[in-house]
């Protein structure tokens, strides 16, 4: 049987594309989860206005990250943490970091965006990069500081 796929199915196909299936497979999985359509001139012009709005949408997504790039890039974040001496009790990774730009400056940026190389032990300024997508990265200075008591 013939299927426009709907979204990209792994090991199966992209969006758009035509693909065949055993009869079961699309009926029992396919067409019920709405991942294909059966292959008619109908739904051919359907799956293009998909991939239209898709395009759309990816562009639109692009956009708000280049935005979201441009309005952190440059600023920095405090955090603070136990520490003896120039020493950290624990660490600071990608989740705190990511936590601080969300409170300090409201935008909410994905742990895994944080690239380090390790997590940062000692007290200091490190440059961090951020990399929202490919192409698009900020670089953030991140103020590790002692907690008072």
């Amino acid at each position: 049987m013939k299927v426009i796929l709907r979204t990209d199915v792994e090991k199966l196909g992209k969006l758009g594309e035509v693909v065949d299936v055993k009869v079961g497979f699309a009926r029992n999985y396919l067409l019920p989860r709405q991942l294909a359509f059966q292959c008619t001139a109908d739904a051919e012009r359907q799956i293009q206005a998909e991939r239209k709005r898709a395009a759309q949408r990816e562009a639109q997504r692009l956009e708000d990250l280049k935005k979201m790039v441009e309005t952190i890039n440059g600023r920095s974040v405090t955090i603070t943490a136990k520490a003896q001496e120039e020493k950290l009790y624990g660490s600071v990774g990608a989740k705190e970091i990511a936590d601080a730009i969300l409170k300090e400056h409201k935008i909410q940026i994905p742990e895994s965006a944080v690239v380090l190389e390790a997590p940062f032990k000692t007290l200091g300024t490190p440059d961090v990069t951020l990399r929202v997508a490919a192409g698009h990265e900020a670089v953030i200075k991140v103020w590790i500081v002692a907690e008072s008591d």
